[in-house]
């Protein structure tokens, strides 16, 4: 009766456990193809990537010898690959769009856009826009609040460092 109590619950252990495992490696294998992405992107400009981070659905990167900023996201239906020469720009802001809801527990901040705007120098040339959230086409965050924040800071100084 022992052994086979104990069958039982190694059994219901590991049925309980091979999702999370499964879970680990798929999130694994997609960290590694977008990694290559963005590498990819930053080979065809002789760069490489000195600093990156993944975020839910997109990575960004950067190489700080060569001044470029990298961008690869994925969604559904296409793939999004931006690069930006910082020698281009005078200046990177956060865009954090949102509204306020009112409900019975009082008002709420809503995100429905987070993105990073690169001011160009020359006023000719337009903005360019690294969209890290977009609430059309993702309900929740993973951590992109965050993220945009720490680039905005790292890419900033970057900027002000080589100029």
């Amino acid at each position: 009766m022992d052994l086979g109590s104990t069958i039982v619950g190694a059994i219901i252990i590991i049925i309980c456990i091979v999702p999370f495992i499964l879970m680990s490696q798929s999130i694994k294998k997609r960290k590694r193809q977008m990694l290559q992405s963005l590498t990819k992107i930053a080979t065809q400009h002789y760069c490489q990537i000195t600093q990156y981070e993944f975020c839910g659905d997109f990575i960004i990167g950067i190489d700080k010898i060569k001044n470029f900023v990298f961008f690869y996201k994925k969604l559904k239906d296409k793939e999004v690959e931006q690069f930006i020469d910082l020698d281009n720009i005078q200046n990177c802001k956060v865009i954090n769009l949102n509204r306020t809801i009112t409900n019975k527990d009082g008002n709420h901040k809503v995100i429905d856009k987070l993105a990073l705007d690169f001011i160009p120098i020359s006023k000719d040339k337009t903005e360019i826009t690294l969209e890290f959230f977009n609430s059309d086409v993702s309900i929740q965050f993973s951590g992109e609040l965050q993220s945009i924040e720490k680039w905005s800071k790292l890419i900033n100084d970057q900027l002000k460092y080589n100029k």
